[in-house]
């Protein structure tokens, strides 16, 4: 069976060709780095390296282009309010970036272009645009006129009097249309700048990511990939200013879902987010610390990559849970160094179920990747394991871990890490524990019988349950 994607520029599924026999090229947006990474700016990049993975083990040599948006608006205004100079900001969170995909297992990304590397190109790049008179001059930079792309809106289904929500432009009365977008910004005093036919400026977002791709992948290359978000304005005019050209540019538009907590979209205007104890749920070093790396790749892939992915605790502490489990029944197979190779997993003879079962998961990843289905599979397997005893059952347990291996999980060092985040939390909740009996009492000792019955209360509505004995209280959780 060939591989199938859900493209989303046409908004159906068919079957992967892709332009070079046995070759992806593949680019996804990365961050822009002027904060602290978020569990968004990861998930694409887990996401599409399992995608990758998956290419990979079915023969393709996949070329993996993940960018970095090192100038940007945000960034500038980042530098003007700290006073901290724009590059040394991009650096550290450049390097925190890395430093996540690492501890993630993201290890097929080939490419990580900056956007300041391709300056050039991109002045080269609007130079062309202004020639085929796609382009024109204002009094504050070079604009995309987008009222001369015929069918501008084919990706997001929008159409031009729809298209003010989400322009990431300030509007102008010298622009022709309203969401006309930058190419080309002239700076503001104090601004990082460079030199073009047009004055001291840096290039427009949408730019960047079209002469990166193009630069890297040519004009015409497989796969785009990115957020669900992005779907308008940045990919729309990134497929309008590169056909303007006569690129053709991506082949195929995949978008990942996006974040969602207690079936609730998450974005920046969420009045939950002025919370930041709400806030830090989201933030990528406080989930891998809480809940350890292995576990949020695992949760990632749970579901289909087009769905929203929600963080409500009790979903990622079942995952983290559900990974203890298989990781523990896996035993010393987990720790095996990964020597894994795909075309030996898919020629081993086994026992029928066991193959079926195998089939199934490569069924369902030649399905748009369905990793949350194939991972159902790896699950079904691990239960047909416990019904087996001695080599048949050393053989099924195997296949589970090279099969979760292909996927870039059930890693030596995953089941150590869990362990250590479990020991970890647990004696956190044991110095929990001996604080809240301490106020509670505290609250005895002045007689605020009232407040200690309410702490008492409160533990045993979570299952803690508190016995007072002369001066001193134990606890138990369950009954």
């Amino acid at each position: 069976m060939s591989i199938q994607i859900q493209d989303s520029l046409r908004r159906r599924k068919a079957p992967f060709r892709p332009l070079v026999p046995g070759q992806v090229s593949l680019y996804v947006c990365g961050p822009t780095v002027y904060d602290d990474c978020h569990i968004g700016h990861l998930m694409g990049p887990v996401i599409f390296d399992a995608i990758a993975r998956w290419f990979r083990s079915r023969g393709y040599l996949v070329r993996f282009v993940n960018n970095i948006t090192d100038i940007d608006d945000k960034i500038i205004q980042r530098a003007l309010k700290s006073g901290e100079p724009w590059l040394a900001i991009t650096q550290r969170y450049t390097a925190q970036y890395f430093e996540f995909l690492k501890k993630l297992h993201v290890v097929t990304i080939t490419d990580h272009p900056r956007c300041t590397e391709y300056i050039d190109e991109m002045i080269a790049f609007v130079e062309e645009l202004i020639a085929a008179d796609r382009a024109y001059k204002t009094s504050d930079g070079v604009y995309y006129d987008i009222q001369r792309q015929e069918h501008y809106g084919k990706l997001s289904g929008r159409k031009l009097d729809e298209m003010l929500s989400g322009v990431r432009v300030e509007r102008s009365e010298e622009l022709r249309h309203p969401a006309d977008f930058a190419l080309w910004k002239l700076a503001k005093p104090g601004e990082p700048t460079w030199e073009s036919p047009w004055g001291a400026g840096r290039p427009g977002w949408h730019l960047e990511c079209s002469v990166m791709s193009s630069s890297l992948l040519g004009q015409a290359f497989d796969i785009h990939g990115g957020g669900d978000d992005l779907k308008f304005p940045h990919h729309e005019n990134e497929i309008a200013q590169s056909e303007a050209l006569g690129h053709s540019y991506a082949q195929c538009w995949m978008h990942n879902g996006l974040i969602q907590y207690g079936g609730v979209k998450i974005a920046k205007s969420d009045p939950r987010m002025k919370d930041p104890e709400f806030a830090r749920q989201f933030q990528a070093a406080w989930l891998l610390d809480t809940y350890g790396a292995p576990t949020i790749r695992f949760f990632l892939l749970q579901g289909h990559y087009r769905s929203p992915v929600d963080f409500k605790p009790e979903n990622l502490q079942a995952a983290r849970a559900g990974l203890a489990r298989l990781l523990k029944q896996l035993g010393a197979l987990a720790e095996e160094a990964d020597e894994t190779n795909a075309e030996e997993v898919f020629a081993r003879t086994l026992p029928l179920p066991l193959a079926e079962r195998r089939a199934a998961y490569c069924e369902a990843l030649d399905d748009d990747f369905s990793t949350g289905r194939a991972l159902g599979h790896v699950f079904a397997l691990l239960n047909d394991a416990k019904k087996l005893a001695g080599k048949e059952q050393h053989e099924a347990l195997r296949l589970v871990r090279d099969l979760g291996r292909l996927l870039g999980l059930f890693l030596p060092g995953d089941a150590a890490q869990i362990a250590d985040d479990e020991a970890h939390h647990g004696e956190l909740f044991e110095q929990v524990m001996s604080f809240v009996l301490t106020l509670r009492q505290e609250a005895r000792a002045r007689k605020d019988f009232a407040l200690s019955d309410r702490i008492r209360d409160g533990l045993a509505a979570l299952d803690i349950h508190v016995e007072d004995k002369a001066g001193s209280s134990t606890w138990r959780v369950g009954s």
